[in-house]
């Protein structure tokens, strides 16, 4: 007890004790670089580039929905009540659980979100959407 008294009467002690400022400085850092990106608002949307022509495997499931002739399982029509359980008789039944939908440009959007629905319902890992090659320029004016 009597060595510490020694210190103080000494003089005081010129030294920053920077040990909890660095603590509390890394903790706030912390909840900042955790907390900002929940509160940014809106979507990031990366749009697919149409000028470039795209090749899929055919090996994969081939969701077709046509304008005029409904819907199709690879070359298999199937209607709209029958397309989530024939989605997931695929889905077991193929090692590869990947799916291409392909849409007429006519198709109401309302219509492709459903296909899209019953295809991730069915447990389909990957999918992508098959576009035909645009116009070279697609940029906005």
């Amino acid at each position: 007890m009597a060595k510490f008294k020694k210190v103080y009467e000494e003089g005081l002690i010129n030294d920053i004790n920077v040990t909890s400022l660095v603590d509390v400085t890394l903790t706030l850092l912390i909840m900042f670089m955790i907390s900002t990106p929940l509160f940014q608002g809106g979507l990031e949307v990366v749009l697919p580039k149409t000028q470039v022509r795209q090749t899929f495997d055919t090996d994969r499931l081939v969701v077709t929905i046509s304008k005029n002739k409904g819907i199709f399982l690879n070359d298999q029509h199937v209607t709209e009540e029958e397309l989530p359980d024939k989605l997931a008789e695929y889905y077991r039944n193929s090692k590869i659980k990947e799916a291409y939908l392909r849409a007429d440009e006519d198709i109401a959007y309302r219509k492709v979100t459903m296909v899209l629905a019953y295809i991730t319902e069915a447990g389909f890992e990957k999918l992508g959407l098959v576009t035909e090659a645009g116009p070279t320029d697609l940029r906005r004016r």
